[in-house]
């Protein structure tokens, strides 16, 4: 276990109690003598205490749970009984008041802002702080506060932007557009790449951590060339590999061993820090993968199963892509320690395999707890990045061959076929983008930035109401603000269409 890892949890433990405030109180100044009094901002030892505040910003809900996007897509559903917000917005039932997801993605994401803009608004009380140090700190919580606002941008539209801390009048003011929002997130990113590291990822922010940022972001917005660029930087650095085990990769034995393949996750280690993942994905049925995922997965000689001279319908789930059995486990049943459990809760009749300890004992929630990290970006995702927007940019040439290869070629899936046009590798970087990142919180992104939400929604076979059940309107491409904050922000402005 790298040193970072025991630092951040047993520091984050620390500071995050005083650093959380309720939702009017996001954005003040944070509510602690601890770090306001003369007593603190002046030593480094203060500043790396500090910095793991913002850092444990991760651990709040919308991280933590980020693969439950997956329920609003074609990849998963949700458990009709629990947390029913997902339900609703997939059936295009979507408001300020919704409650759930849209209040707690609002006001987590601006909780982490805040603690990055307290962090930026007293660093320059320490004197007696390395410079390099002191720059390469700024530089972390700059990349944070970017990684915030990105996913206010993506969920919202145009936010509120809030460069330092504001008192509770000042934060009364109106939103920035999308647009002005991602020149901000750009600004930060690029601020903080010359004062990064430039070495492998172990815990804490590195050059290439901001530069896959910097790819995603300019992707998102269909900046080609530039997004090319950027995830380009990362590729050429020679600093990233692909872990040889594609599940593995999700587990925590393998991921101790800080593979080259992660560039930023939100790290965990029993027993301070731990999280029910894996049982939300299995045990307590928050969340299971539909029936469409498990057909978009190829044959081993890389065609559909209809095309397919592999395919045998009594046996649907061999001679398939492996990473169909990594991820989804089809017979609603597992085998640990040698006793057979199972699931009968499983609505579309599949389990997730992809973040499950091989010895987890799953009927226990509460006591049963992992402590695997959460990946946020990943090399395998960055070379997909490549590959699409050179694509965009330029058609398929050698180097998006390359990319998209690399990714299949772990998994021992042949290479994609020679000779595509643009829109033919355009469907199969989609295609690899589902399932190579199957559960891990994106496709919704995905679908959304492609505009084709709508009509993969309506495809779905919804289990007890068919097919055409499951919508996203055009105003549900971002959700609504919180009906609480705008209550109590009255130059807040509602998003289009749910006024």
């Amino acid at each position: 276990m790298n040193q970072y890892r025991l630092i951040s949890i047993s520091v984050s433990i620390v500071l995050s109690l005083p650093f959380f405030g309720c939702n009017k109180e996001l954005l003040e100044k944070n509510p602690t003598d601890q770090a306001t009094s003369e007593t603190f901002w002046k030593t480094e030892q203060d500043a790396a205490a500090a910095l793991m505040g913002v850092y444990s910003r991760l651990y709040l809900e919308p991280f933590a749970t980020r693969f439950r996007l997956e329920d609003l897509t074609d990849n998963a559903r949700h458990f009709t009984q629990l947390e029913t917000e997902y339900n609703q917005i997939s059936l295009g039932i979507l408001n300020p008041t919704t409650g759930g997801s849209v209040s707690q993605w609002y006001n987590g994401m601006y909780t982490g802002i805040g603690s990055c803009n307290f962090f930026l608004d007293n660093i320059d009380r320490i004197n007696k702080i390395d410079p390099t140090l002191k720059n390469q700190e700024i530089a972390e919580v700059k990349f944070l506060r970017a990684w915030f606002y990105f996913f206010l941008q993506q969920t919202y539209g145009g936010v509120i932007i809030y460069k330092t801390t504001p008192t509770i009048e000042g934060a009364k003011i109106k939103k920035s557009t999308s647009d002005e929002v991602i020149n901000f997130i750009l600004e930060d990113i690029n601020d903080a790449i010359p004062n990064l590291p430039d070495t492998k990822y172990s815990g804490r922010i590195v050059k290439n951590t901001a530069y896959a940022l910097k790819a995603k972001v300019l992707l998102y917005t269909g900046k080609w060339n530039d997004a090319a660029a950027a995830a380009n930087k990362v590729i050429a650095s020679g600093l990233c590999s692909l872990y040889p085990n594609y599940r593995d990769l999700f587990l925590s034995n393998a991921q101790k061993s800080n593979p080259d393949e992660i560039l930023f996750s939100t790290v965990y280690a029993l027993p301070n820090r731990s999280h029910t993942g894996g049982n939300d994905h299995i045990v307590y049925g928050t969340t299971s993968p539909r029936q469409e995922l498990l057909a978009a997965y190829l044959c081993s000689d890389g065609l559909p199963t209809n095309e397919s001279t592999l395919f045998d319908p009594a046996h649907p789930y061999l001679n398939r892509d492996p990473r169909l059995l990594q991820t989804i486990n089809p017979t609603q049943t597992r085998v640990v320690n040698g006793v057979l459990y199972t699931y009968p809760l499983r609505e579309t009749g599949l389990l997730w395999n992809k973040f499950i300890e091989d010895n987890m004992t799953y009927f226990q929630r509460i006591t049963d707890l992992d402590d695997y990290d959460i990946i946020h970006l990943r090399y395998a995702d960055v070379l997909l990045m490549y590959a699409e927007a050179q694509n965009e940019a330029v058609g398929p040439d050698e180097t998006v061959y390359s990319a998209i290869n690399k990714v299949r070629s772990r998994s021992n899936m042949p290479p994609v076929v020679q000779g595509l046009s643009a829109d033919e590798m355009r469907k199969a970087i989609r295609l690899e983008r589902r399932i190579e990142l199957a559960g891990e919180g994106y496709r919704w992104f995905d679908i959304k930035r492609w505009g084709i939400a709508d009509s993969v929604l309506r495809s779905v076979d919804e289990p007890g109401q068919g097919i055409g059940t499951l919508k996203m309107l055009p105003n549900q491409y971002i959700w609504p603000f919180p009906q609480s904050e705008i209550d109590l922000n009255p130059n807040l402005e509602q998003n289009p269409g749910y006024n």
